[in-house]
């Protein structure tokens, strides 16, 4: 499968990439049964664990190739611009890294569809890259099994990160480029406030996922 989205994700990585726990620690950090809308644009790597752990999902991506690899939530074929489904969600979930754009009107589209899309007292899950994460970034090589990933640093100017990132399986190899912005703590609480949001919490087992909330909405489950 050699389909690559128009924002550079190959759709036949994310046919076999298997996901890395994020089901299970979004399920342990939300509601028991909560509904969620999944904006990561990771096909169904998500979105199915989360189904077969009670959540009814909505999965919205504007490519139809990443949305054909969804088997058990529904989808909706759409950018975030233009996303407004009509409903708010007690769990947005945001994985990945987008939060870190390096175009700040990237940034502002994502968070701008969460606020749309959040219940007044739920909660929007999201995963940035701390600044400390930017002053250790270094080239190294792992695996998400069975998949062999080398990650590379091409160049970092202090506030712009760039990256290559090469999947291997078998005889299959796939390359996904990225570019992160250091974001300061300050500089993050800015940007969700100008969406309409609040940094609520760390999320337990891990420092780089947190929970946002409407400003005028309440902390989930009070």
């Amino acid at each position: 499968m050699s389909e690559v989205t128009t924002d550079g994700r190959p759709v036949g990585l994310y046919a076999v990439l298997p996901h890395s726990g994020e089901p299970a620690f979004v399920h342990a950090n939300v509601p028991p049964g909560a509904a969620v809308l999944d904006l990561s644009r990771t096909g169904g790597r998500i979105a199915d664990p989360l189904v077969a752990l009670g959540h009814p999902v909505t999965v919205a991506d504007d490519s139809a190739g990443m949305l054909a690899l969804v088997r058990d939530a529904r989808t909706v074929q759409s950018g975030l611009a233009a996303l407004d489904l009509g409903e708010r969600f007690p769990v947005v979930l945001a994985q990945g890294t987008r939060l870190n754009a390096a175009d700040p009107a990237d940034r502002a589209e994502l968070l701008d569809a969460c606020r749309r899309h959040v219940a007044p007292d739920g909660q929007v899950v999201m995963q940035w890259l701390p600044p400390s994460w930017f002053d250790k970034a270094a080239s190294s090589t792992g695996r998400i099994w069975p998949v062999e990933v080398d990650f590379e640093v091409e160049s970092f100017d202090g506030t712009v990160l760039r990256s290559r990132s090469t999947y291997r399986l078998d005889d299959a190899r796939w390359e996904l480029r990225g570019a992160a912005r250091r974001l300061s703590r300050a500089e993050l609480h800015a940007a969700l406030a100008g969406a309409g949001l609040r940094f609520d919490r760390h999320l337990r087992g891990g420092r780089q996922f947190f929970s946002a909330v409407p400003v005028d909405g309440q902390r989930p489950g009070t």
